[in-house]
């Protein structure tokens, strides 16, 4: 075989090993499997109105008389009270549990988180402890039709003999959120 043949076959063979090789490239890169599947779904959000709550009135235990020995003044949500030990309640003030109104998105229901405790303090330092914070509704509520609930708060006045005569004083939170 003469020189110029080879040269030429050869690069025939080339040119058809590249033309293979594109045509292969081509069929992989076009393929697709034959089981292949797709579906939608819809995506959506509800925006709902922020939860909120004012005060109406704190908690007030009232005018209350401390004796030799320490005792208690016990306000429930429903306004009850009562007193142990050496405390006495003054009935021409007794008092009353705490007031919020709750507003939201009609009939959505809530959880409530009342304080462990709060301290109590007067001008000259002297301190008492409220602690077993109570509520009505509780442990979680409903707002009404329009979208609002009336949350009651009482708890326990844990007052030491001979307290110290004063007017006390401290902060408490609740807070409510949606469940």
């Amino acid at each position: 075989m003469c020189k110029k043949y080879r040269t030429l076959m050869n690069h025939y063979q080339k040119a058809g090993y590249y033309a293979y090789a594109i045509t292969g490239v081509v069929a992989a890169i076009s393929w697709t499997p034959a089981q292949a599947a797709t579906a939608t779904a819809t995506v959506d959000a509800n925006i709902i109105q922020a939860i909120g709550m004012t005060t109406n009135n704190g908690l007030s235990f009232g005018d209350i008389s401390a004796g030799a020995t320490s005792g208690t003044v016990i306000f429930t949500p429903g306004g009850a009270s009562s007193a142990t030990g050496g405390t006495t309640i003054n009935s021409s003030a007794p008092g009353n549990p705490a007031s919020f109104n709750v507003q939201g998105t009609p009939n959505a229901s809530f959880s409530i988180s009342l304080p462990i405790s709060v301290l109590l303090t007067d001008a000259a330092s002297h301190s008492m402890t409220v602690d077993n914070f109570t509520s009505s509704p509780t442990p979680s509520g409903v707002l009404d039709g329009s979208g609002q609930q009336t949350l009651f708060v009482g708890a326990t006045l844990n007052v030491s003999a001979n307290q110290a005569f004063g007017s006390y004083s401290g902060q408490m939170t609740v807070t409510v959120g949606y469940n």
